[in-house]
């Protein structure tokens, strides 16, 4: 009997570990992957808060894009106005011609009076538009920071509702948010000053995306109103673009366009130096210019490589478009955004985002409860915990990654020059992943451990 009593109690002894360590492996378990949910869920608040703004930022463009093709189409119609009516003045006198240009100059400056209005309302449209998308930027920006830690407590109560969140526990968890929404990242603005390059980049971005229209809609016409009858020859140009110019104070930038069409007219000449085509001697046939805003004075502005190379090419046109020039809409120029700050400059991930998930030591259900022999012999009394808890700690960071699997046959979402792409707000290529802590986030979490 006293020999079955002992094998009975070191069977029960054997029974106990094996239950104490399966639940501590259990719990232990189950609370890490709360801490690597928790902290992957921060860090997808900010992969979203990237992406949002990426979208937002490519709306932005998208939208100042739209007003410089407002800007252009009104130009564009001006010159066409003025084209019908300097042909009419000229060439109305001649029979049954003078009627059908009459007829063309009616019909395109009746178009011309509808369009404007139509312009100038969607220019204040698009500008609505832009302060919309600036504003839900910060709306979004602070509201992803406040619930990123408010939405870190609610993930662990749904994963395991014994773990908790310790704010005292979790210093690193805001410093954290706080580098990745106020340090990596940063709102924008105009500022002359600044050494920061990033609003200039944005309208450099913007005037690369402008469409072919609104970049450069000059040529040369061909047929009948381009050709050389010796000794004299011909050429009709059409020049016009859209540019965003920018002041060097704190003013805001204006969209403007100018659009020209002139004839140039060369003779064969000899002379002393010899025989050659002399020059071309500028007919201008029609004009136009257009601003944003009452900012914009086209005479004032630009240089020989505005517009289309307007002045270069059809100069006198260009002058009489200046003198001309219209205003439409009232635009406030490139919005505030936000990007990428300096020091992430050649980033594409944030740095960790540290979680710390504890449990007590009460709600691990080990058998502490029971009263064996001794203290010594009991094998609750053996799993000793750091801070009478259970602690994980879990890491994970928002990262930048072009998808190069999304298409079988071919790699659509690669750039086209194939070089690598650093972290941006221009693509919504921001994604999660879970990362290894650090020696350092490790030994902090250590000694918090140790003082709680």
């Amino acid at each position: 009997m006293a020999l079955s009593l002992m094998l009975m109690s070191l069977a029960l002894m054997s029974v106990l570990y094996s239950f104490n360590t399966t639940k501590v492996n259990l719990n232990a378990t189950k609370l890490q992957n709360t801490a690597d949910n928790t902290a992957y869920s921060v860090a997808t608040f900010a992969a979203r808060d990237f992406n949002f703004k990426a979208y937002t930022n490519r709306a932005s463009v998208a939208n100042q894009v739209a007003i410089a093709q407002m800007v252009g189409l009104s130009s564009w119609f001006n010159m066409t106005d003025q084209f019908a009516q300097n042909a009419c003045t000229t060439l109305c006198w001649v029979p049954y011609l003078g009627q059908v240009l009459a007829g063309i100059e009616k019909a395109v400056g009746t178009i011309n009076q509808v369009a404007q209005p139509v312009f100038e309302g969607l220019i204040y449209a698009e500008d609505a538009i832009l302060w919309t998308l600036s504003s839900s930027q910060q709306v979004i920006h602070y509201a992803g920071m406040a619930s990123s830690i408010e939405s870190a407590g609610k993930v662990v109560k749904a994963n395991d509702s014994d773990a908790r969140l310790d704010l005292a526990q979790n210093p690193l968890l805001f410093v954290d948010v706080k580098d990745t929404w106020i340090s990596f990242q940063k709102r924008h603005s105009r500022n002359p000053n600044s050494k920061e390059t990033q609003f200039r980049d944005f309208i450099g971005v913007t005037l690369a995306s402008r469409d072919p229209f609104s970049k450069n809609r000059t040529y040369k016409l061909g047929g009948i109103w381009s050709m050389t009858v010796f000794p004299i020859r011909w050429k009709t140009q059409k020049t016009g673009g859209s540019d965003l110019i920018a002041y060097d104070d704190r003013q805001a930038e204006s969209w403007t366009s100018m659009d020209t069409i002139s004839f140039h007219l060369s003779k064969f000449r000899c002379s002393w130096s010899g025989c050659r085509w002399r020059g071309y001697r500028e007919i201008p046939l029609g004009w136009g210019s257009t601003s944003s805003d009452d900012r914009a004075d086209i005479p004032r502005e630009g240089d020989r490589q505005t517009w289309g190379s307007s002045r270069r090419i059809n100069r006198t046109a260009s002058q009489y478009a200046g003198y001309a020039q219209e205003t439409r809409g009232d635009y406030n120029g490139v919005r505030p955004f936000f990007g990428l700050s300096s020091s992430a400059n050649k980033k594409s991930q944030t740095d960790n985002i540290a979680i710390v998930v504890s449990k007590k030591r009460n709600n691990v259900g080990t058998s502490s409860s029971v009263q064996l022999v001794g203290d010594g012999l009991n094998p609750a009394k053996d799993e000793e915990m750091l801070g009478n808890r259970m602690t994980a700690l879990a890491t994970a960071q928002a990262y930048y990654s072009r998808p190069r699997d999304l298409m079988q046959i071919t790699s659509s979402w690669a750039r086209r020059d194939g070089r690598h792409e650093y972290g941006n707000l221009y693509n919504p290529f921001w994604q999660t992943r879970l990362t290894d802590s650090t020696n350092g986030e490790r030994s902090t979490v250590l000694a918090l451990t140790r003082m709680l």
